[in-house]
């Protein structure tokens, strides 16, 4: 299958709901049908969508010097589809060289031919979280993909390299996990009317990406890991785009099934996929930090990375560093760059709204625990005071805070030396039940529970940026209020006994002054992401 030329993009029509085909690159960019990719997962219709991204982003991105000029062309291109002629005259490069044929004899898409390895590994091992040895996070049972079909498997391929770590100990992880090798890093997109219009809105022009990498990007001289294999030394500062973008960094060869049937993910028509894979490691080391375009970079204490979910934090938490820069420098102790179509995006639209789309994986380890996709839509006018974004993460951040020491206190109770003051705690008559030390991990669950919905409806109505005062005060009063909810939800059953009510009031008295100071804007969390490294 060769990805230039072949139909292999799982669309459906009508916004997703209509019927099913594999579409050509050229026949997606070169007609205004209202496509969306179709696939049974989300974080594989995610994958694909970035795999179409990078690949337009090589080939057909703007690439005139002049950023107006860039500018223009890429607003031409949203607005209407390419001719044929376009798309072939610019896909030639690559066609002539083919780089992305899935069954290459010499140089497969994203493969090494003659791996030498032990045994063959099952193909659902290369579909991140499917449950092949011990992990069984997303599916139930082991071996319930057996073959996919090319489309999948080229997907698969491109999304085990880019955006989780690969295959446990000693393999080396993707370009944006720096030196730990298990990092699996946050895609952000940003979402068109259809799969056309969203490819064309991440594509980055070429003025950007200078700026992005501090340097001209010379494609004629960059060439795919698979075609050059990647030195023992590396530094990420001499990595294109081509080969950054498309990095893989394991050698890997595909087996071919022995017979035809359906793909176990897409269904469909008999043929003849793919059933295991062979791997091995490859040794080398990178220096430095690939400035990735579909992710969001930190510095914290002069120290660069691209940030990744942590476990049971969900991704509101993160909005600041998705949508607002805060610039570095050597006097600041750190900062954060949005993906760069993020920042495209705020330039370009800067009073619509604006879907944006986040992924990323749970690791532990050298497991994948969780996979988490969202869709965010920010009202018109969150460009122009994106500082809003920054102060209602902050508030949530530190109601949050004001419930877990709440209940940490009245689970270990409180004492002051100095005033002779000592008041149980809920643990402290059980101290066998140590489930009770849990309560503000509970708390947190809960918290987080209940005011997703909150954030999502505060950055997409239409008055929050138009009246940010009263809607801040109306978000701190709601978010205060779920706050108490939950405190009186766990602290209740042990109200009905004597000994702990000193201890609940205690505990309330400190989590109400806490919250009393939310509207007021000079939160712990607003100070630290002020300094960029909250």
């Amino acid at each position: 299958m060769n990805l230039l030329n072949d139909p292999w993009i799982p669309v459906r029509s009508d916004d997703g709901m209509g019927e099913f085909r594999l579409l050509t690159l050229e026949e997606l960019l070169c007609t205004d049908s209202e496509w969306w990719v179709s696939i049974p997962r989300d974080d594989v219709e995610m994958a694909c969508i970035q795999l179409l991204v990078c690949m337009v982003q090589v080939m057909l991105m703007p690439r005139e010097e002049d950023k107006r000029e860039a500018d223009k062309v890429l607003l031409d291109r949203i607005k209407k589809p390419l001719s044929s002629k376009a798309f072939n005259d610019r896909v030639a490069y690559f066609r002539d060289r083919d780089w992305f044929n899935l069954d290459h004899k010499k140089h497969p898409f994203m493969q090494t031919r003659g791996v030498q390895a032990a045994k063959i590994t099952p193909i659902q091992k290369l579909l991140i979280g499917l449950p092949e040895g011990n992990n069984h996070a997303f599916f139930n049972e082991v071996g319930e993909v057996q073959q996919v079909s090319g489309p999948i498997a080229a997907i698969a391929l491109f999304n085990q390299s880019s955006n989780t770590q690969c295959f446990g100990g000693g393999f080396k992880g993707n370009l944006r996990g720096g030196t730990n090798p298990y990092l699996a890093p946050i895609t952000t997109i940003i979402i068109g009317k259809n799969i056309r219009d969203t490819i064309w809105r991440n594509v980055v022009t070429m003025p950007r990406l200078r700026d992005l990498f501090g340097r001209t990007l010379t494609l004629s001289r960059d060439k795919p890991t698979w075609v050059e294999p990647i030195g023992k030394g590396q530094n990420a500062a001499e990595i294109g785009l081509i080969r950054g973008l498309f990095w893989q960094p394991v050698r890997l060869e595909l087996i071919q099934s022995e017979g035809e049937a359906p793909c176990d993910l897409l269904g469909g028509q008999v043929c003849r996929g793919y059933s295991g894979f062979k791997m091995e490691q490859a040794t080398f080391k990178v220096d430095g930090l690939w400035p990735h375009p579909h992710g969001v970079r930190l510095r914290v204490r002069g120290q660069d990375k691209f940030v990744s979910f942590s476990f049971a934090t969900p991704a509101w938490t993160y909005l600041s560093e998705f949508l607002v820069p805060t610039p570095w420098s050597e006097d600041a102790p750190g900062g954060s760059v949005p993906a760069a179509s993020v920042s495209q995006a705020a330039e370009l639209w800067p009073d619509h709204r604006t879907q944006l789309m986040v992924g990323g994986y749970i690791t532990r380890i050298s497991s994948v625990i969780e996979r988490r996709h969202e869709m965010f839509s920010l009202a018109d006018g969150w460009t122009k005071d994106r500082s809003l974004i920054k102060e209602l993460v902050a508030v949530g951040k530190d109601a949050r805070s004001a419930l877990r020491s709440a209940l940490l206190t009245a689970a270990k109770g409180h004492e002051d030396k100095k005033r002779n003051l000592k008041i149980k705690g809920f643990g402290t008559l059980h101290k066998k039940d140590m489930k009770l030390m849990g309560l503000p991990d509970i708390g947190e669950r809960m918290f987080y529970s209940h005011t997703e919905t909150l954030f999502h409806e505060t950055i997409g109505a239409a008055r929050t940026f138009k009246e940010r005062q009263s809607a801040k005060t109306a978000f701190c009063s709601d978010i205060s209020k779920i706050v108490n909810d939950i405190y009186e939800m766990l602290t209740n059953p042990y109200a009905m006994k004597p000994e702990f009510i000193p201890i609940i009031a205690w505990s309330r008295r400190n989590m109400d002054s806490d919250l009393g100071k939310l509207v007021g804007g000079g939160t712990k969390h607003e100070q630290k992401q002020s300094q960029g490294i909250a």
